[in-house]
């Protein structure tokens, strides 16, 4: 509204907690309240931050009891709704009330600020004697919808319907939940039976179904597909891995090799197959054999699970007889049984950087994947690729190599 010529102009009074400053593109006057430090003009769209005399001033006029910190940005927990100070940068962190990991979701942060910019001010107009300048009234964007902070939402298979919830809450980025699963096409030979012992989740029955249909198809280059579980910590993956030995045993695949990082976790893999009613697949912990083949009289392994660490996969004999080997000959160039890397960014520097060596592990993870070309796949680990070049070892997972779009390993890594 403008008032007439010759009256005086009205007085602006910024709120107790507000403060005012000039934008640094369009220099139009802004009142920010206190609490937000980041924002967009709503005129030239450029987004800013408050200087640091104000943001020590707006922290004096508010009090440290409310918790309103410069170097902060308040967002609420995507699990218990809890306010939540965060420090800029930090992406991952644990919510100090119900004590659930979070994760900022930057692109949903990055829409926040735009949302603001496009509808999140009010302007009015005034004359008081000076040329017209714009103030603006910066308000808080009320959470309709979940423009800000809605970091991660709550996970429930979306296309399933066996199996009970899972204990604890388990979520996924808002950006996930946005695209859709396959349809699960694959009848599972356990499902009866867990649906009594309750053994296993939803959420762990559906990423065994999920990981057999995979393993039922073949690459372009006739090798049979693999499969990404990227569960986090907690979710119980041990269990899940368990759970798949239990339904490729019903379908008389009784050969398993698990890798994984420390050979302490033989225990929790025989305590897993037990919980899901596998009492009678062995685990063998392959340090504790002789070189010689495994399925001879005098050692007598016909069957089972071989478990293992990466730096047994590497190691050899005096004689020269190698642990790949063995297992390579035990498992058979036409074995379709299980082979799974459990915590698998330990081959993550296959594809080092310039100048660099791969290492003897990546080397050995790629080597027993080419020389069992049906193997069944599975690449388990809540870490496993912090960037694209870590990802050199997941040859079985489609993405690049004959039939895709990239040909070489080399030729996804420039593009992505």
């Amino acid at each position: 509204m403008v008032p007439q010529s010759g009256a005086p102009g009205p007085i602006v009074v910024p709120t107790p907690t507000a403060c005012q400053v000039r934008c640094a593109g369009c220099r139009g006057i802004l009142n920010v309240p206190a609490g937000i430090t980041e924002f967009a003009c709503p005129n030239c769209k450029l987004q800013q931050m408050l200087p640091p005399e104000l943001r020590h001033q707006q922290q004096q006029q508010q009090g440290i009891a409310q918790g309103i910190d410069p170097s902060k940005i308040q967002l609420p927990c995507a699990h218990c709704k809890s306010l939540l100070n965060v420090p800029h940068g930090l992406d991952r962190f644990v919510c100090p009330q119900c004590k659930v990991e979070l994760a900022v979701d930057l692109t949903k942060l990055h829409n926040y600020l735009t949302t603001l910019s496009n509808g999140g001010f009010t302007t009015t107009a005034y004359i008081s004697g000076q040329p017209e300048e714009v103030v603006v009234d910066v308000e808080r964007e009320e959470d309709e919808g979940g423009t800000i902070g809605e970091t991660f939402t709550d996970y429930r298979p979306s296309k399933l319907s066996i199996g009970p919830p899972h204990p604890d809450p388990v979520v996924e980025t808002s950006s996930l939940s946005a695209v859709q699963p396959p349809e699960p096409t694959y009848e599972l030979k356990i499902a009866e039976e867990m649906e009594k012992s309750s053994a296993l989740s939803s959420l762990q029955l559906e990423t065994i179904i999920y990981a057999s249909q995979r393993h039922s198809q073949h690459l372009p280059d006739n090798k049979r597909a693999g499969f990404f579980m990227g569960d986090g910590a907690g979710v119980g993956k041990g269990r899940t891995i368990a759970g798949l030995i239990w339904e490729n045993w019903q379908h008389g695949r009784r050969k398993a090799v698990w890798l994984s990082v420390s050979s302490d976790l033989k225990f929790d893999a025989r305590r897993d197959l037990d919980d899901v009613g596998a009492t009678c697949v062995e685990v063998h912990a392959l340090n504790k054999l002789p070189y010689s083949k495994l399925d001879s009289k005098s050692v007598g392994i016909m069957e089972g699970v071989i478990f293992l660490t990466y730096s047994s996969l590497i190691a050899s004999s005096e004689k020269g007889r190698s642990r790949l080997q063995q297992l390579v000959k035990w498992c058979g160039p036409e074995n379709d049984g299980l082979l799974v890397f459990d915590e698998c960014h330990k081959a993550k520097n296959l594809v080092p950087e310039s100048g660099g060596q791969a290492t003897r592990t990546g080397e050995a993870v790629l080597e027993i994947q080419v020389q069992l070309p049906e193997a069944r796949v599975v690449y388990c680990s809540a870490t496993g690729a912090s960037e694209p070049r870590n990802m050199g070892y997941m040859v079985r997972l489609g993405l690049w190599g004959p039939g895709t779009c990239f040909p070489q390993f080399q030729s996804f890594l420039g593009d992505v």
